[in-house]
């Protein structure tokens, strides 16, 4: 391949895969799951009614962004959109993590030591003893991170579309830019990326390693994570099986702490299998004309992004992470019909026609902490 060929092609999916993670690029049943495996039909339920208390913890909720993410982008637009406020109406304690939208989770710059100085910061200001981590997409790795290092401060992890086995999409960027003759892509691609994260970051935060990032959410990447924070919530490795809704974990003072563990996620791109054999890639979450193809420029790219999954055998995603490797402690659901955008209610509430309420599934999910006791 020419260096110019290669080059586009990075390039170009590139620009996808950005939009497709980043919001921003346009002005139940606790016990439902059978083995992590939910037939398509059996998406829970959640009511849309706010109830007083409803979402009122014992613990503080801690919401954990992904890649690219932040608080709130350039410090105007929320990650979590419309989560927070909504969980607080209901009576819930609720705080958003800033910490690098582009970065590995371990060592002193990662996001997991990030995420538990917020932590930290949160049980400071609250009082309270523990959090409740809520993570989406890589920030599910970084909830785990600190759940491992520091048990004794965590009484719950929730992954949302977290890629605990890794991601094809990472897989084919990283082996992309390898593969690019020239050398420059990847060095180029990468400082790019990490000054987008810097602007776009809340507080404009220079710790960015797109890299870094990106090699992480590979499947090699993630095996080797796992390998060094194995959790009883993975189940095993290509069983496409979620593992224990509980662990126990020994903190450094030998005491015994308990998590409980969740995960759901979406399954919007779907492979079609024809009489012929010929499998074309389908989106559930829309429907003809649907405003969500329009107002939401992360659908058409998650749907670009997922057809490219399935070709490499990942089967139903949501255009970044495989429903399989989605699947952690007690799996709500891989049901609902999201992709990794509608995952967070984005882009400001403009998801697929055909998708459930996000925001009712975070609310039945504080409820479900809740009467859980923690």
């Amino acid at each position: 391949m020419s260096p110019g060929k290669s080059s586009s092609r990075v390039a170009g999916f590139l620009l996808i895969a950005a939009i497709a993670c980043h919001p921003t690029f346009a002005a139940p049943s606790a016990s439902g799951a059978q083995n992590g495996l939910v037939p398509y039909s059996a998406a829970p339920p959640a009511s849309g009614a706010l109830k007083q208390g409803e979402t009122a913890t014992r613990y503080p909720i801690v919401l954990v962004p992904g890649l690219t993410g932040t608080d709130r982008y350039s410090g105007t637009l929320d990650y979590f959109y419309g989560v927070k406020s909504d969980l607080e109406r209901g009576g819930a304690q609720v705080f958003v993590a800033n910490i690098s939208g582009f970065q590995r989770e371990t060592g002193s710059k990662g996001r997991g030591e990030q995420l538990l100085a917020y932590v930290k910061s949160v049980l400071t200001l609250t009082g309270a003893d523990k959090v409740n981590l809520i993570g989406h997409s890589q920030g599910g790795m970084s909830a785990r991170y600190v759940a491992a290092v520091a048990p004794e401060l965590v009484a719950s992890v929730t992954t949302i579309g977290t890629p605990h086995r890794g991601s094809e999409v990472a897989d084919y960027v990283t082996q992309t830019l390898r593969d690019d003759p020239t050398g420059w892509a990847a060095p180029i691609v990468s400082a790019i990326m990490n000054i987008y994260g810097m602007l776009t970051s809340s507080n404009h935060n220079p710790n960015q390693n797109a890299a870094a990032a990106m090699q992480f959410l590979t499947t090699s990447g993630a095996a080797k994570f796992n390998a060094r924070f194995p959790s009883a919530g993975l189940g095993a490795p290509g069983s496409c099986r979620s593992g224990a809704p509980v662990e126990f974990v020994r903190d450094a003072n030998g005491n015994i702490q308990k998590h409980l563990l969740y995960s759901w996620t979406g399954s919007a791109i779907r492979p079609f299998v024809w009489g012929s054999g010929a499998v074309t890639p389908w989106d559930a979450s829309v429907k003809a004309f649907d405003r969500a193809l329009w107002m939401n420029p992360a659908t058409v790219a998650l749907e670009a992004t997922g057809a490219l999954m399935i070709a490499r055998g990942a089967g139903t995603n949501d255009g970044v992470v495989s429903t399989c490797s989605s699947m952690y402690g007690d799996v709500i659901s891989v049901a609902y019909k999201w992709n990794h955008s509608d995952e967070i209610n984005q882009l400001m509430g403009a998801v697929g026609g055909n998708a459930e309420d996000p925001l009712a599934v975070f609310r039945a999910h504080a409820n479900r902490l809740k009467i859980a006791g923690v």
